[in-house]
């Protein structure tokens, strides 16, 4: 953690762990999970993210997640935000982890909240579930929800649409019209009719009910209301 500039998330400890211990047989990353909660309720290290940790002395007062921990709301968070593509990008990243998906972005060198979105994405490479040249084209995703399993297929891919027009992000997306996946935008509110009148049009209205669109507010409001049930089940739980 202290190499890592005071914060790592949990995928970041998982993979750099064995560089400073020999890792033992058997569930080592329930061990590790273990130690991070008795080591936070120390006061040695502090949760700022879902699943994310610092050392005690960070401080980011402007963070989401300390925005939950002020009973402050999501709308409030978002008019400080001076990077919505990041921020969308980085909350979709934690939620993924959150909920149990193998995360990746394309855009490793971003931050959310001071966190490098390379830190709290499961994986930096895209598996080989495909064709060179689809998977090429796939790796350019700013968001991808792999599906936990031997073998990783994508499930969700997210697209964050801050300015263009969405056609491109679309036709990367139509690219995996044939794999069990779902296509999410996410852009400004006010941007939904301009996804709508493209999916009217051809390629994608034949694929309509694989996209969807969703708004920063909506991404921000299932963060922090995933935080608030990451709090309580860690209180109600105790590990």
């Amino acid at each position: 953690m202290v190499e890592n500039g005071g914060v790592a998330s949990i995928q970041c400890l998982y993979r750099n762990a064995s560089k400073f211990k020999e890792m033992p047989t058997g569930d080592w990353q329930k061990t590790l999970r273990g130690v991070l909660y008795r080591e936070v309720n120390r006061g040695r290290f502090k949760k700022i993210g879902l699943g994310v940790y610092a050392l005690s002395n960070y401080k980011n007062d402007a963070s989401a997640y300390s925005y939950v921990l002020q009973n402050k709301n999501a709308e409030e968070y978002l008019r400080t935000a001076k990077d919505y593509h990041s921020t969308a990008e980085g909350m979709l990243i934690e939620l993924g982890n959150y909920f149990d998906y193998v995360t990746y972005t394309s855009d490793l060198n971003k931050t959310f909240d001071g966190k490098r979105l390379e830190d709290l994405c499961q994986i930096t490479e895209i598996p080989e579930f495909t064709y060179p040249e689809l998977k090429n084209t796939v790796a350019k995703s700013d968001v991808i929800w792999f599906g936990k399993s031997r073998l990783l297929f994508p499930k969700v891919i997210f697209e964050v649409e801050s300015t263009t027009n969405f056609i491109n992000s679309m036709f990367k997306m139509y690219q995996l019209i044939h794999f069990d996946a779902n296509f999410v935008l996410v852009a400004s509110e006010n941007r939904e009719n301009i996804f709508l009148d493209r999916l009217r049009k051809e390629p994608f209205v034949k694929a309509k009910h694989k996209f969807s669109f969703r708004s920063f507010k909506a991404v921000t409001k299932l963060y922090f209301t995933s935080v608030e049930h990451y709090e309580l089940k860690s209180n109600f739980l105790k590990f």
